[in-house]
């Protein structure tokens, strides 16, 4: 159990006490896991001395190519890394002095009054303007628990990225208006190709450029554009409310965080609609599912109208996966784009989304792509392993292509003969 502290030291306590099998000995452990800072010292070093120590192993981190770090109070300090979770093995348990030392310490006033009441906290945190964290601070059941998403300020282009055909992506930012979305589960490079798309804007157009993110993650400076970045919660309310407001401040491109509700839908909708180029995420898996967001959170009298906005205004839905590479050292992009074509707005506006998939599977030779597909062409490309990808793969066909692959990879291991050619 956890209970705050009534008096002097630290301000939260456990009741409970760690076991000698949390502190076991991890065998086995790669090498780069080792001689990370040792963070029990946080609770004897004072607050200046604890922000060192967290930037340290936050640095350990970033040059391991982590892209997540927890402390958490109750448990070992663990990483991700390509995606896999690694406990740090020469670190003990951290106890819930440690873990308050270490997370608090970072804060200032407000940040720490607004912890106290609300018990969680998102900021992100600056070491510099190159060496910034998106970071959450929550209290859980053993003490509090930090955890640290690096922010890699590396602005990539679309090709580095993993898009298999750049230009396709890249013809989506030279509307002038409509809607963009980019959507997938949480970790999957959004952000990331969020800002490839504002950068590549910022260098090939002159233009007017308003983002509203939570929280800012990569800074952009005008090149052509002029770009104006807010934040959530710094610097407006929420995003219904910034993207109000927008509409006031002669943009020409809205890049909005995340559709959250109805309202904010509804705005990105209507922008784009009115001669703005708005690029928005979704936490949807798929191009018919993203379709279904849109549209299902609007009441069924609103339905038709929406339906008809939405189809006029799409341009394009890019959904994406950071799955690990067949070596295992690494992450590549899976992705299914679906661009906004005369077949696909139809099925939009007389809401038969369920027929999406398959229309962009016929649209193949424009660019658009199922994430099927998308996972079938990284196998064949040699970027992940028959055992990584069939069991993702349901289409039979695709199936089929990817076992006459293995069968002839097989082959060619095994040295097969090759046929004798008669003719």
């Amino acid at each position: 159990m956890l209970r705050r502290a009534t008096s002097g030291g630290r301000r939260y306590v456990s009741t409970e006490s760690t076991s000698e099998a949390d502190n076991a000995e991890i065998t086995g452990a790669p090498e780069w896991l080792y001689g990370w800072p040792q963070l029990a010292q946080a609770a004897e070093v004072g607050t200046d001395g604890a922000v060192a120590l967290l930037n340290d192993f936050l640095h350990q981190a970033r040059e391991q190519n982590c892209s997540d770090v927890h402390i958490s109070a109750g448990a070992r300090p663990f990483v991700r890394r390509y995606k896999q979770v690694h406990l740090i093995p020469d670190q003990p348990v951290v106890t819930p002095e440690v873990a308050e030392a270490i997370n608090l310490a970072p804060l200032d006033n407000d940040q720490r009054q607004h912890f106290d009441k609300a018990r969680d906290l998102d900021y992100t945190y600056a070491i510099s303007q190159e060496d910034r964290y998106r970071t959450n601070v929550m209290l859980q059941r053993l003490g509090i628990a930090g955890s640290y998403r690096i922010i890699d300020t590396t602005i990539r282009s679309l090709e580095e990225l993993g898009f298999r055909d750049p230009k396709v992506i890249e013809r989506l930012t030279t509307y002038h208006q409509g809607l963009i979305l980019l959507t997938g589960p949480a970790g999957c490079g959004k952000s990331t190709t969020m800002s490839s798309l504002v950068h590549l804007i910022n260098e090939t157009r002159h233009d007017h450029i308003i983002t509203v993110e939570d929280p800012i993650e990569v800074v952009h400076r005008p090149i052509l554009c002029n770009v104006t970045q807010r934040e959530l919660h710094n610097h407006t309310r929420s995003f219904s409310n910034a993207l109000r407001a927008a509409l006031r401040e002669d943009p020409d491109i809205i890049v909005i965080g995340e559709l959250r509700d109805l309202e904010t839908i509804e705005m990105a909708i209507r922008s784009a609609e009115t001669g703005h180029l708005v690029i928005g995420t979704l936490h949807t898996s798929s191009a018919a599912t993203t379709m279904d967001r849109i549209l299902d959170v609007f009441p069924s009298n609103q339905q038709a109208q929406i339906r008809a906005m939405a189809a006029e205004s799409l341009r394009g839905v890019i959904c994406q996966q950071l799955l690990p590479n067949a070596a295992g050292d690494g992450v590549v992009l899976a992705c299914e784009i679906m661009l906004a074509t005369l077949a696909v707005s139809n099925l939009i506006r007389e809401g038969k989304t369920f027929q999406l998939p398959s229309t962009i599977q016929t649209g193949r030779n424009i660019g658009m792509s199922t994430m099927e597909q998308s996972l079938v062409d990284l196998y064949m490309d040699g970027k992940r392993t028959y055992e990584q990808t069939r069991p993702l793969v349901k289409s039979e066909e695709l199936i089929r292509q990817m076992q006459v692959q293995e069968a002839a990879r097989a082959a060619a291991a095994h040295g097969a003969p090759k046929k004798r050619k008669w003719f």
